[in-house]
């Protein structure tokens, strides 16, 4: 099961979505970091929520030259999908959900610039979002894509509704847990993710169930636990 660390490796000094919390991640050596990216001003911007912390209006009401003097816990302005890849390079797979619409070029064309110039395949790079009308998007404009189609309910027909995208992966919530979801996943030939899973307990089931990939907030933890049982 891969160890997917959920907006980076958090801690003191190592804010959720920041640069620094990516680098710790890398540093930890897990299999894929997730990452949440705005499309707002023609620009995208790594935070999660719709509203700044402690902040009246949303970031979508917010200019640019505010959203440019957003400061992170840590100092840090919210990072640019430029700044994520830079230092990502290739060297886990990396999760980029797209929490808004509108971003699908400008996405395609910094994905396509980054591996022109350094020379690396998207094969690492995975997008997912529970805006599925953008995924499609952004499979029209990078037709080999990995995609994650993201679900917070559990449909009748289980994952039939991500047929028409062919992700690589469909994201689901740990609320939504059964066999015959993570069976029918696998059956139409996608990987089974699970956000979020944090204790022994959540990774003994999704283990149990055949889950692929698990975003945690507990990365170490769960990196240690993984390790443990292959020994």
């Amino acid at each position: 099961m891969l160890c997917i660390a959920h907006r980076g490796h958090t801690g003191p000094g190592r804010p959720e979505n920041s640069l620094a919390a990516v680098k710790a991640a890398l540093e930890l050596g897990v299999e894929g970091i997730e990452i949440d990216l705005w499309y707002f001003h023609g620009r995208f911007w790594m935070t999660h929520d719709r509203h700044w912390q402690g902040a009246q209006q949303s970031l979508q009401a917010l200019s640019r030259g505010d959203l440019e003097a957003i400061r992170q816990s840590n100092g840090e302005p919210l990072a640019d999908l430029d700044e994520l890849l830079s230092l990502v390079q290739d060297k886990c797979l990396l999760n980029i959900e797209l929490k808004n619409a509108g971003g699908a070029d400008l996405l395609s064309k910094t994905l396509t610039a980054f591996g022109r110039n350094n020379g690396v395949k998207l094969e690492h790079i995975i997008i997912s979002s529970f805006n599925h009308h953008e995924l499609a998007e952004c499979r029209r404009h990078l037709p080999h894509i990995k995609l994650g189609v993201l679900l917070a309910s559990l449909p009748l027909s289980y994952a039939a509704c991500a047929e028409p995208l062919q992700p690589y992966s469909v994201n689901t919530s740990i609320n939504l847990l059964s066999r015959e979801l993570t069976q029918d996943i696998h059956r139409r030939g996608y990987q089974h993710w699970v956000y979020t899973a944090n204790t022994e307990e959540d990774w003994r089931q999704l283990e149990a169930l055949g889950v692929d990939g698990c975003f945690t907030d507990k990365a170490a933890q769960l990196r240690k636990y993984l390790n443990a049982k292959s020994l």
